[in-house]
């Protein structure tokens, strides 16, 4: 009688994935998804707060609001990253991301909060959205750039990972300013967190899928390596 080795069982407590979304695998677009998820959390309680407080600690807090964001993002992609690239120096990649993804939002989202709570008139959203995507366009260039630049050494191929944000962030970016145009000053601490928390795992599953596509030809393996997931 056969017996099923047992690591090859599932575990109990494990929730199980598929192994692949639009052909991306799944725990890349999951550890995407938590990633901005937390990142945006902070961002948005660094924000609500930061208008309440002296304009220098306000600045503090949106500055470290962008740092969690993007040691999150770094964190989670670098993880899963070096799995396949052995050779791949995780804390210069965190450090790349922090450096343009956490300092970029801290810089843009700086004005809103020295500004206090001054309510002017809010622009289109369909305009909103087109600026978002612009934004997103160019951070995503200049964070892939960054990026790119850690992987060097071990991806064959680095310079692609340019051309994913760049095609991943748009869309991202345009999510991140939808949810942001719902809370207003009235809502509460929690409502505004958990729109925060919803936006950021929707825009990170998008960022996630996109930038997974491009996977085989970053890291040279012909399909969606599963090792960044297992």
């Amino acid at each position: 009688m056969s017996t099923v080795p047992a690591h090859s069982q599932p575990h109990p407590h494990r929730i199980a994935l598929p192994p692949a979304i639009l052909g991306v695998p799944s725990r890349w677009v999951a550890a995407c998804a938590a990633a901005e998820a937390v990142g945006m959390t902070a961002a948005a309680l660094a924000s609500r707060v930061g208008t309440h407080v002296p304009p220098a600690a306000g600045l503090a807090l949106v500055v470290a609001g962008g740092l969690v964001e993007g040691t999150a993002l770094g964190t989670a992609q670098g993880v899963l990253l070096r799995r396949v690239l052995p050779r791949l120096r995780r804390g210069r990649y965190v450090a790349a991301t922090v450096l343009v993804a956490g300092l970029g939002w801290a810089a843009a989202s700086a004005p809103a909060v020295l500004s206090g709570d001054d309510e002017g008139a809010t622009p289109p959203l369909l305009l909103v959205l087109l600026g978002a995507a612009g934004l997103g366009l160019v951070m995503g260039a200049v964070l892939g750039v960054a990026q790119s630049w850690a992987l060097r050494g071990a991806a064959p191929h680095p310079w692609r990972w340019t051309t994913a944000n760049a095609a991943a962030w748009p869309g991202a970016m345009a999510v991140i300013f939808a949810g942001a145009t719902l809370p207003d000053a009235g809502w509460r601490l929690d409502a505004v967190l958990g729109v925060a928390l919803v936006t950021g795992a929707s825009a990170g599953a998008l960022l996630g899928v996109v930038t997974g596509r491009f996977l085989p030809a970053v890291t040279g393996i012909a399909k969606a390596p599963v090792d960044v997931v297992g």
